[in-house]
């Protein structure tokens, strides 16, 4: 039986050739009726494009880097399953890797791979934002998004939540609770510690800096067993974790240590994952920021960039808003706030 073509799919779905095309290649250029006649002909004709052929003569894949920092960390899960979404419905591939954090020699090698492959795009969580082949990745033709990072000078086009105003957030929230001893948690000062520190001093009051070491669970027990050790004159009465992660490991080694949350520490974690309301020891409370809108917003960047080289690079900010729980309202709902709908600034 002979191969089924793009002109016997067209002539199934009474479409031009181009309309097929545009279907394999440009899905949004289709209106979806049109899209879904199209795909139901394939499916009918048996039509399989060849994508190594298809590659070589426009000159594209349709396939998406996605690298991230961490797969165990929920909020990645969450930003690669909206990234995927936007990379279907687009009929492009999503390809994922993680490198690590801190992992600069697995982030150096991982990227001088990709760098010789054919990518119509690139969405990276780096461990530094200012990389050397990132660069060099762009000037190969190949789009690059920047994920949950500032980009100082708009390098590369980037989405993430405002850090700043969410450490602003978690730091005035403790503080409206009367905590005038506060801690944050982390593996670096980055922009959420910022917020908070520029809060907290703002107030006359005293913020601690405790080192995780890195950006997981195990970062929370060791940053927790720091905090444990402390005389209770001395100990910070709140704290605020880079992540839920982070938090989800300290909240464990303060139970642990018999210590009440939020009765003798109140604690706050980000991202605001499922992790957070349903898998913590004590329902925390995090600065959400929506991972699953972070991911498709980088693929239609990316989606952007491949039908308009040379457009402006974008800046997407997500503004966050503060979910209030059992880790700092205790039990009785104390404290809670109705939380602000999300939206995007650029």
């Amino acid at each position: 039986m002979a191969r089924a073509t793009i002109r016997d799919v067209a002539r199934l779905a009474g479409v031009s050739d181009g309309t097929v095309s545009n279907t394999l290649n440009r899905p949004h250029l289709v209106n979806p009726e049109t899209r879904d006649r199209v795909r139901q002909a394939m499916a009918t004709a048996g039509y399989v494009p060849n994508a190594a052929a298809r590659a070589l003569r426009v000159g594209r894949t349709r396939t998406i880097g996605l690298v991230v920092l961490d797969f165990g960390n929920p909020f990645f899960t969450d930003v690669a399953t909206g990234a995927e979404q936007a990379a279907t419905d687009a009929g492009a591939d999503l390809a994922l890797s993680g490198t690590g954090t801190g992992r600069h020699d697995r982030e150096d090698r991982l990227l001088r791979h990709l760098a010789e492959r054919r990518l119509d795009g690139l969405i990276i969580t780096p461990n530094t934002v200012d990389h050397p082949l990132l660069a060099t990745i762009e000037q190969r033709g190949t789009p690059v998004v920047v994920l949950a990072r500032e980009v100082p000078g708009r390098r590369h086009s980037a989405v993430r939540s405002d850090d700043r105003l969410g450490g602003e957030l978690a730091a005035r929230h403790l503080l409206d609770h009367g905590h005038r001893h506060l801690a944050f948690v982390g593996w670096r000062r980055d922009e959420r510690y910022d917020g908070a520190a520029r809060t907290v001093a703002a107030a006359g009051a005293a913020l601690d800096w405790i080192d995780a070491g890195d950006a997981g669970i195990t970062g929370g027990l060791t940053a927790g067993a720091a905090l444990t050790a402390l005389a209770p004159e001395s100990r910070p009465t709140a704290v605020f974790c880079a992540n839920d992660l982070i938090a989800a490991g300290l909240v464990q080694r303060i139970t642990r240590a018999g210590l009440r949350i939020p009765g003798d520490v109140a604690v706050v974690g980000f991202d605001d994952t499922e992790l957070a309301s349903a898998a913590c020891a004590v329902e925390l409370t995090s600065v959400h920021q929506p991972a699953a809108e972070i991911g498709r917003a980088a693929v239609r960047i990316i989606l952007d960039e491949m039908t308009g080289p040379g457009r402006a690079r974008q800046d997407i900010v997500f503004v966050p808003r503060l979910t209030v729980r059992e880790s700092t309202a205790g039990q009785d709902g104390r404290g809670i706030r109705p939380a602000a709908a999300s939206s995007p600034a650029s």
